[in-house]
């Protein structure tokens, strides 16, 4: 996943960069000037944002509500120690999730990467079938397909 990560504190931003580098690319920013080219440059493709709210150049809260509008399919989040009602409400409205610090930057990433794989699209014919159905649909698919549908292999003695 390629996340831009928005922090004008610099060391909050090093810690950012170093929490959501594990399973990630990241492209890090620390005012919404390089955020905006991060994400409007087609060679820096972007699936997450995570915000600060207060930067030095203007609101996270705004950017993420424009850029949004912009790029619909990126997923969104807004993260703040200061957060108000107002704030809040603006976010809700909007369906952009927030975040309180201090936090670990990592469980944003794990928490968007679940949450999108649980809407990952799925084979029909297996998402509609009952559990006990589903080995009876895979020989139809291999015939269908002319491949033969491979039998698990023990990985480890786990499976």
């Amino acid at each position: 996943m390629n996340i831009l990560f928005i922090e004008d504190e610099r060391n909050l931003l090093e810690l950012g960069v170093a929490q959501l580098e594990r399973h990630n690319t990241v492209y890090p920013a620390s005012n919404l000037v390089d955020a905006r080219a991060i994400m409007e440059n087609p060679a820096m493709l972007v699936h997450l944002v995570v915000a600060d709210h207060r930067l030095t150049d203007g609101q996270g809260i705004e950017f993420v509500i424009e850029m949004k509008a912009i790029f619909p399919d990126c997923m969104y989040t807004i993260v703040s120690g200061c957060l108000t009602d107002s704030d809040v409400s603006k976010l809700d409205e909007n369906e952009i999730s927030y975040h309180h610090k201090p936090l670990l930057y990592g469980k944003i990433a794990e928490e968007f990467r679940r949450e999108h794989l649980m809407k990952a699209p799925c084979c029909e014919a297996v998402a509609e079938a009952p559990c006990g159905l589903v080995e009876e649909i895979k020989a139809p698919i291999a015939e269908l397909v002319g491949a033969e549908v491979p039998k698990r292999k023990k990985w480890f003695g786990l499976l």
